[in-house]
């Protein structure tokens, strides 16, 4: 059992924004264990300020790189947005960024290695750590390759706070590229705003809807219902789930009348195409 601690507490707070004695009793209902604290004060119905969870306070900025067949987004991390916002800084991300769409290395370690200018990424790493005076890290990629009848976008929200990738695949003749080029850019904003964790339902994991119908039932029998509407209830609150957390269930932000998966087949309606569906997206936000 670990041991509820002050410390243990101030964490569960800054995850939550719930008080003190919430959290103290989440802790000690769940012998310590941080997720297990969480998910009980969901089952409560406390509400957690889910955006808060995993967050962490450093600087840098998701830089974007787009080619003829691939497209890039890297995390770099600083320690001070005035550094973040350096040329030193911004030349050596998007040096890094270009050596990723080009090369297209399997992960961090492995882009180390990787030539840029006269040495290597982790060479150049290092001298830029000892020019600027801060610890200066490529914590992550993201990279979409783009065949036939693909298209890619990329979107860069809050400064470089939050880069996104969004890739729509097509079957049929393209004759307007511009327009495809608009909804690809539109849908890459949606990610950027609306957060989706998946493109469809069938996408996200068994264990995962199973937990948001655990937490939807422990909900519906708190206030009271019984019988066969608790399974209404419950199968209505997973609906909703789905429809704020896949991206073609949601509204469109464009149009409030529109769902995303619509406004695909509308899409592909006016540019002449059979069929037109996201492919891929990828959303990465400064330190999460």
């Amino acid at each position: 059992m670990a041991e509820v601690t002050a410390q243990t507490v101030a964490q569960l707070r800054e995850k939550t924004g719930l008080g003190i004695l919430q959290c103290q009793k989440a802790l000690k209902e769940t012998a310590g264990d941080m997720e297990k604290a969480i998910e009980f004060l969901r089952k409560q119905g406390a509400a957690v300020a889910a955006k808060r969870i995993g967050k962490e306070t450093k600087e840098g900025k998701v830089i974007l790189a787009a080619g003829s067949n691939a497209v890039a987004a890297v995390e770099i991390n600083c320690e001070t947005d005035f550094v973040s916002a350096s040329d030193d800084f911004n030349a050596f991300a998007s040096k890094v960024a270009h050596v990723i769409l080009a090369k297209q290395p399997a992960d961090p370690e492995a882009l180390k290695g990787l030539p840029l200018d006269a040495s290597t990424v982790g060479e150049a790493n290092t001298a830029i750590i000892a020019k600027i005076g801060e610890l200066i890290t490529v914590r992550r990629f993201s990279l979409e390759k783009v065949g036939p009848n693909e298209h890619a976008e990329t979107y860069s929200h809050m400064q470089g706070k939050i880069g996104v990738i969004l890739k729509l695949g097509y079957s049929g003749i393209l004759k307007d590229a511009a327009a495809l080029s608009t909804v690809a850019k539109d849908l890459a904003m949606q990610v950027a705003a609306s957060m989706p964790i998946a493109i469809e339902p069938k996408d996200i994991s068994a264990s995962i809807v199973d937990k948001e119908r655990e937490i939807a039932r422990e909900l519906t029998l708190k206030e009271g219902k019984t019988g066969d509407v608790v399974d209404k209830i419950v199968e209505g609150k997973v609906a909703k789930f789905y429809k704020e957390n896949c991206l073609v269930n949601q509204v469109f932000i464009k149009d409030s009348k529109l769902s995303v998966d619509k406004l695909l087949v509308n899409t592909a309606k006016a540019l002449g195409l059979e069929s037109l569906k996201v492919l891929a997206f990828h959303r990465l936000q400064l330190g999460q």
